[in-house]
């Protein structure tokens, strides 16, 4: 009963699901842990394994085993090759020809996600493609996560036997690395371009804010869980991507993929969806065309205007900020709207570029002006988060919430760092809310 209750821990902490890698394999990773311990039976392991975050993460050392390689099944690389660039250039400035300008691009970058990235093998490929497009190190960031400390450390020594070297028809050797021994070392220019950090995407924030990445890899991942952690993972996944972005999945995952949010990339092997646009009117995705995908628009989307439910509310209760002043230009567009909007661009572009005091300061002195602001709050809540002030920033993000009941990106990151701290009860609340806010939203 105690190896029950061991993989049910595992489950809970991790997702894993013991059917999905086998019993057998979970079962010799806890003997394993039990005799480095010296724990002479499974219930004294269980009560050690339950109290000892430590030990915890050393089971899952165990039990997560990578098997990676450099451009391990090439093709989605090559699909990468083929988008990344169109993708970058709609991101700096719909509509143009792709043309590199420092000024103009010095703030852009083409986000990615790799998870998990195990022992670095992918995201340096990721790296190794961009480099080989002309993109140079300020133009993308590749944010690396995975829940294995060891594999981690390994990324970050960045040295190889021939073993990561199993592709087929690559020759990286020459070109990326610096013999060591028997071993070879990435050089720093590839090692530069990821930033690597633990987390545990069942249970972590991974994005610091909703799409927010161009690009995920995600792949064999969800083959380790149960039907229902993977439906919540694509979920999370199809948040944290942005509109006409791409994911790619392992090809035994590839039938889970919602066909009604995602285009599938009609590219043998390489297991790639496109992240359908939504049209806001009506609920539902619309179809993709072929216009470049704005980036600034998808960062833009992160402000929730007033809605006309809170405009009610606020009359009711007075505000005078709501008042109608007739100040509309000559396209009929209210210019308060319109500054307000003009405003939180430049938050965003603050927070962009990790300028978050400059950004907080910003959004306090705009409430001295307009203090029952809903989207204002939202950004404050958002600037704690990224600082690791989560206290702050769900406080923040309930006067968000009881200004606009229907701002569904305040109800979203309510629910992560309600996930975040055990609470789901609340979570599961904020989910449905930030759903119905969702459908609601015009």
């Amino acid at each position: 009963m105690a190896f029950v209750h061991i993989k049910n821990l595992l489950h809970k902490s991790i997702g894993l699901h013991a059917d999905t890698v086998g019993d057998s394999s979970i079962d010799r990773a806890i003997s394993q842990r039990m005799h480095a311990t010296a724990c002479s039976n499974a219930s004294t392991y269980y009560k050690l394994v339950k109290s000892d975050k430590r030990e915890l993460d050393e089971l899952i050392e165990e039990v997560v085993v990578p098997e990676t390689w450099f451009f391990r099944n090439i093709t989605p690389f090559e699909v990468l090759r083929d988008n990344a660039l169109k993708i970058y250039a709609n991101a700096v400035k719909p509509g143009n020809s792709i043309k590199y300008d420092e000024e103009k691009n010095k703030n852009h970058q083409l986000k990615i996600l790799s998870v998990p990235c195990s022992s670095g093998e992918e995201p340096y490929s990721i790296a190794m493609v961009l480099s080989d497009l002309g993109f140079k190190k300020e133009d993308f960031l590749i944010d690396a996560v995975d829940v294995s400390q060891r594999a981690l450390k390994k990324s970050r020594r960045a040295i190889y036997g021939r073993h990561s070297f199993r592709e087929k028809g690559m020759s990286l050797q020459n070109k990326y690395f610096a013999p060591v021994k028997s071993e070879f070392q990435l050089v720093s220019d590839i090692r530069d371009c990821v930033s690597f950090r633990k987390g545990n995407i069942i249970t972590d924030p991974i994005s610091p804010s909703e799409e927010y990445y161009d690009i995920i890899f995600c792949r064999n991942l969800l083959i380790y869980f149960n039907r229902e952690t993977q439906q919540k993972m694509l979920e999370k996944l199809s948040i944290m991507l942005k509109c006409g972005g791409l994911l790619f999945v392992g090809h035994a995952e590839s039938g889970q993929i919602d066909k009604n949010y995602f285009t599938k990339i009609r590219v043998a092997k390489a297991f790639s969806f496109r992240k359908k646009m939504i049209n806001k009117l009506s609920g539902y995705p619309v179809k993709l065309n072929e216009q470049p995908v704005n980036k600034l628009k998808d960062i833009y989307d992160q402000l929730v205007e007033v809605t006309k439910k809170d405009i009610e509310l606020s009359k009711k209760i007075k505000l005078p900020q709501y008042k109608t002043t007739g100040k509309y230009n000559n396209e009929g567009v209210d210019d308060n709207k319109s500054a307000n909007n003009r405003f939180f661009q430049k938050i965003d572009l603050l927070i962009n570029t990790g300028d978050l005091s400059d950004a907080f300061q910003a959004c306090e002195e705009f409430l001295k002006k307009q203090p029952e602001d809903s989207s204002a709050y939202y950004y404050l809540g958002l600037i704690s988060n990224l600082q690791g002030n989560n206290a702050d920033a769900e406080t923040l993000l309930r006067k968000a919430i009881y200004l606009s009941p229907d701002h569904y990106k305040a109800l979203a990151l309510s629910a992560v760092l309600a996930e975040q701290r055990g609470d789901e009860d609340s979570a599961k609340s904020l989910r449905r809310r930030e759903q119905k806010a969702r459908k609601r939203s015009p």
